[in-house]
């Protein structure tokens, strides 16, 4: 039982439930572009293991053009990833689309520093990179879950425009409740996390798969779901000061999520600096979620700051350092209070 005071100062007491389960709740849009980036996911790491990748098909992809998914029901949504990427970010994730490809041309040779091709860890996994060690599949995946996902939520859905006072919180569409109500759900949808989490842990998808990761030391679960459900409760009820509240919590927690999933990326880049091929596979991922700290607008850390964290790890993974690894993990660190808790990330 959830009790506040309203906009009008008129308490009202609600249940807030323990899981997703409300009424007219309708986040399919992006239920289908988490399954879109799996499937281009998935396609672009078949050059791991020597497949020639088709550029186009990565562009049809992300742009959803010419049926390039094995479900037809993706192929005829309407929905895509690329409109839904932050400008800023497009053309970069489409560099990586030719960097993947130019890199496969070469059929599964090694990889060495100026050439691309496949790198090889000391257990056998192999990654696609390009002439500068990068790994064009992480950055993709993480630039989209940081460019789509984590911006669609947080500075498009939890915003004044989506959810603000002058969004529609009476008329009903069945199936879909009221707009405020919609827009609500389409965050949560793009949190990736089951309508039970995290009670249950199976099948997380993208950032909710991320927050079980850090949740141990962070405690992200709890935290970002029980707003999501606290705030879902408060719209229904006309609670606009609760659900202020649990947008706030859910725009912080979710960026301390994503500033701690690049550490996380870092201290495995940093464990395994031995290995170029897992230095070079962790610091891509560590490189999507660090592009993805830019695109709130109320960020925690400064425009110098995101840049010295780039400048840092460089442009070419294979010179890259474990002091530079280090001093840009530390960076982000200060940024986000985890100096006492960045080594258990």
């Amino acid at each position: 039982m959830f009790t506040s005071c309203s906009d009008e100062d008129q308490e009202v007491s609600y249940t807030v439930p323990s899981t997703y389960s409300f009424e007219n709740v309708n986040y399919s849009g992006q239920t289908d572009r988490m399954a879109m980036l799996s499937e281009l996911d998935a396609y672009v790491k078949t050059g791991n293991n020597g497949a020639v990748l088709n550029l186009q098909k990565m562009r049809n992809m992300y742009a959803n053009t010419n049926a390039p998914f094995s479900s037809a029901q993706l192929n005829n949504s309407g929905k895509q990833l690329k409109d839904k990427t932050i400008l800023s970010a497009q053309n970069i994730i489409e560099s990586y689309f030719e960097k993947a490809a130019t890199a496969s041309l070469l059929a599964g040779a090694p990889a060495t520093n100026g050439t691309p091709g496949i790198l090889t860890t000391a257990d056998n996994s192999k990654y696609l990179v390009d002439a500068n060690g990068v790994e064009p599949a992480q950055v993709i995946q993480k630039g989209l879950m940081s460019g789509v996902f984590y911006y669609q939520a947080v500075e498009s859905y939890l915003t004044e425009a989506k959810i603000g006072a002058a969004v529609d919180n009476a008329t009903v569409t069945p199936g879909e409740g009221t707009k405020m109500e919609h827009h609500f759900d389409e965050a949560f949808g793009y949190f990736g996390a089951p309508a039970d989490f995290p009670t249950n842990l199976n099948n997380l998808k993208f950032w909710a798969n991320y927050s079980n990761k850090v949740n141990a030391t962070l405690g992200t679960n709890k935290a970002i779901m029980d707003a999501f459900l606290k705030g879902r409760a408060a719209i229904s009820a006309k609670d606009m000061k609760a659900k202020d509240e649990a947008i706030a919590t859910i725009r912080t927690e979710w960026e301390k999520l994503v500033a701690a999933s690049a550490i996380l990326e870092l201290n495995l880049a940093k464990t395994h600096i031995a290995d170029q091929a897992k230095k070079s596979h962790y610091l891509s991922e560590a490189l999507g979620f660090i592009m993805g700290l830019k695109y709130k607008t109320d960020r925690k850390i400064t425009d110098a700051q995101h840049q010295e964290v780039l400048t840092k790890l460089g442009t070419n993974f294979y010179v890259t350092t474990a002091a530079d690894i280090n001093a840009a993990l530390n960076i982000i660190s200060t940024a986000y209070g985890f100096d006492s808790v960045k080594s258990q990330l």
